[in-house]
Formats: C-alpha cells, structure tokens, sequence
C-alpha cells in the first residue's frame, strides 16, 4: 500500500473500517473474577459472574443486532474469561446460530492469562471461531513467578507454558499472541524466556505470535509499577526485539498509525453487571461509564460520554485515535450529558 492511501498516517482503509456500521465489536466481561493477583494489575475485582439477566440481555441485543451486519467480532475480556466458559459458550453459540442464519461472519478473541486454556477447551474455542488468543508473559519461569502469580502466591509459568505446548502439538485452527512483558527488573528473565521459545515447537508455527511491550502504569499499586518502569530503560529493549524478532513479532503500526478500539465509533464493551464501557482499562473512571443494556436487549447510552471518546475521528489527532483515555487525562472533560435509549 502506498503513502496516497493515507491519511495523517491512517490509512484509508482502516479508517473506514472503523466507521462501517455493518461491522462491530463486542467486548464482553463473562466475570471480573480472576484466579490471578499479577503485582502490577490496575482492576479490583469487585464485580462477580455475568448475570443470566444481563446474558439473556445480550442475546436479545445480538438476535436484533447481527440482521444489521457483514462482521461481528466477540472480544472477551475479564477478569479472567476463562472462569466463565459456560457464558462465553452459550452467548458465542447463540450469537453463530443467529449469524448464519444472516449470513454474518463472526469473529472472536480472548484476553486470557493462559492459565486454563487446556486442550478440551482450545478445541471448543476453535470449534465456534473464537479462537485469537492473547497471553501475557512476563520472561522466563523465574522472572513470570515473581509478578504473574495465583491469589495463593504461587506461580503460574509451568501450567501456562505446558499449554502452549500442547495446543502447539495439535492440528487446531487458532492464533495465539504472546504478550511479553517487558520492565526494568525482567530483561535477563524475557531473553532467557526468548532462548526457551526460539528452542521450542512455538518458533516455527504460524499460529503463534510475540508482542513486546514495557510494562505501563495503567493503575495499581503505584509503588510496585514505579519499581517496575521507573528506570524507563523497558522501552529501548522492546525497540530492539522488535528489530530482532521483525518476523515473528506483532507491529502495531504495521497498517499506519494504530487505532484503539474504545475510540471506534462500532466497538463497544458489556461489563459483567450489565454496565457499558468503552475502554477495558479505565474500569473505574466515570467517564468510561457510558450506559447500560436493558433486561430488553436495548441500550441506554450516554451520547455525550460515548462522543468523548471517539472525538479522534474530526481531529485524526494519532494520540487522541491511538489511545484515547490518555489523550482525554490530558484534553478532554465531560459535561452535561443526554440520555437516549436505542436498540
């Protein structure tokens, strides 16, 4: 593709993309719960299981919404997801039995620590398409314990790894990206991590991916994200990964300049109680507070929040359409807002 099909660093294509009503994302919290306590997470956990209402809710809203699209994409993010397979299955499988009937492609991926993906269920995530992976590393199996670790303190390297393992042995349709965290304190651990990997059946398979990224202060407990990233010394090693793994490694510009999904005008997020997101890190924030979906299915949203948050597309600003939250912690407040209720 060429510089002329770009705009401001955007590609064309991309931008309207996010503008196409008849493609959606869903991002969907099956629970807040997590069997992991990583050191530097941002959430609290306060938020149980997704209700059979709010379930039965989004079903409704899917059977009204998929007659209306080409693309749906199911994003499903925690909390650990994995905790609550029986909701991803049911709402996953609702949602392919109304798709075909509309000849609606549907899509999916699951932010997950890994910890459970087992065999049996890889094969039932392939089997319903929702089957792109995210899993976070953080270095080797000495390096990971000391910050991935399970509410009782224990680690979590050994289960995770002998997963990828496994689902690298068998024939299934999937990706998988591995998130390697990268901070002040890991480097010798991620490049005995990367001597493991390259060493291992992973480096070869296309359906596995490495993604470098430093560990950032989204929240948290402040005095361990500044033991952490305080050095800011994460950022150079992640440039030169990227270098070393050109191949292997994901590019998030690769397309022009990157476009986060809360700022998408067709992307939204269905918290565990029934609230509405836009961004899956500022759980907290009220400005990420934008609505809710009725026991009919329907939505009520907050028009001026939502606009908050897609504003980039009447600047094209590459830091207000990369990452919102943080544009707006710098530009942005809030209002009065409108309420409107839509289907």
């Amino acid at each position: 593709m060429n510089d002329d099909s770009k705009v401001k660093g955007f590609y064309k294509n991309s931008l309207a993309h996010a503008l196409n009503p008849r493609s959606f994302q869903l991002v969907l919290f099956p629970t807040e719960q997590c069997n992991f306590r990583c050191v530097y997470c941002y959430e609290d956990f306060e938020i149980g299981k997704m209700p059979e209402w709010v379930v039965s809710a989004i079903k409704i809203f899917l059977e009204n919404k998929i007659p209306t699209l080409d693309r749906l994409s199911l994003s499903w993010f925690g909390g650990e997801p994995l905790l609550a397979t029986r909701t991803i299955y049911e709402i996953a499988e609702f949602a392919q039995k109304i798709a075909s009937i509309n000849n609606c492609q549907i899509v999916g991926d699951v932010t997950t620590n890994g910890y459970l993906l087992d065999l049996k269920t890889l094969t039932r995530f392939a089997e319903l398409k929702q089957n792109d992976f995210q899993i976070s590393i953080d270095g080797d199996q000495l390096g990971h314990d000391k910050t991935r670790i399970k509410q009782n303190g224990s680690g979590t390297f050994k289960q995770i790894w002998d997963n990828l393992i496994t689902a690298a042995e068998s024939e299934l349709e999937f990706k998988i990206k591995l998130r390697v965290h990268i901070s002040d304190l890991n480097q010798k651990s991620v490049l005995v991590f990367l001597e493991r990997y390259d060493n291992s059946i992973l480096s070869g398979d296309h359906r596995f991916r490495l993604f470098f990224h430093e560990i950032v202060n989204l929240g948290g407990d402040q005095e361990v994200i500044n033991s952490l990233s305080g050095m800011q010394t994460a950022s150079q090693m992640v440039k030169s990964l990227n270098r070393r793994y050109e191949k292997q490694a994901v590019n998030m510009n690769k397309n022009g300049n990157y476009i986060c999904y809360a700022g998408k005008p067709n992307s939204l997020a269905i918290r565990a109680d029934g609230n509405l997101n836009k961004c899956t890190v500022a759980l907290s924030d009220e400005r990420n507070n934008i609505g809710k979906i009725n026991p009919d299915g329907t939505l009520t949203i907050n028009n001026q929040k939502f606009s908050t948050w897609i504003k980039g597309f009447t600047t094209l600003d590459s830091w207000q359409m990369g990452c919102p939250l943080s544009y707006m912690n710098q530009h942005s407040s809030v209002g009065d807002i409108e309420i409107k209720k839509v289907s």
